[in-house]
Order: structure tokens, then C-alpha cells, then sequence
């Protein structure tokens, strides 16, 4: 391989590092905005007066905003 052949493999793999590094930056602002929404349900029910059953959806709505974050990581992890 020729010094001009690896500086252009080095200018390549720096534009796919950019990618992935855009697309992660994108995954971790739906997964802040998760967090955020996560934050509302849980200070909602605490500071207001819930029957069981609605307390029930609301940790049910906690779970699946949970569930959606870790898929939402692991999906945009990078392998080291």
C-alpha cells in the first residue's frame, strides 16, 4: 500500500467516524428527550394524587420509555 493509498484510507475511515459520531449525537438527543418525558411522568406522580390504577399505567409508561432507551443505546453503541 502506498503512502497516498493509506492517507486516503485514513480520510475515509474519518468520514465514516463522522457519520457514526452525527448519528450517535441524534440517538442520545431522543434518548435525552425520553429521559426528559421519563422525569415529567415521575415528578406527576408524586406530587399529585393517583388512583393504583393509574399509577399502574404510569409506571407501565416509565417501563416502555425505559425499554426504548436502552434499545435506542445499544442500537447506536459503537463496537470497540
Amino acid at each position: 500500500m502506498s503512502e497516498y493509498e493509506s492517507k486516503e484510507l485514513s480520510e475515509e475511515e474519518l468520514k465514516q467516524e463522522l457519520q457514526w459520531i452525527n448519528y450517535r449525537q441524534k440517538m442520545l438527543n431522543i434518548i435525552e428527550d425520553k429521559l426528559l418525558e421519563m422525569r415529567e411522568v415521575a415528578e406527576m406522580a408524586k406530587n399529585n394524587n393517583f388512583t393504583k390504577e393509574e399509577l399502574g399505567e404510569m409506571n407501565i409508561k416509565l417501563n416502555n420509555l425505559a425499554m426504548q432507551i436502552r434499545a435506542l443505546n445499544v442500537e447506536s453503541e459503537k463496537d470497540l
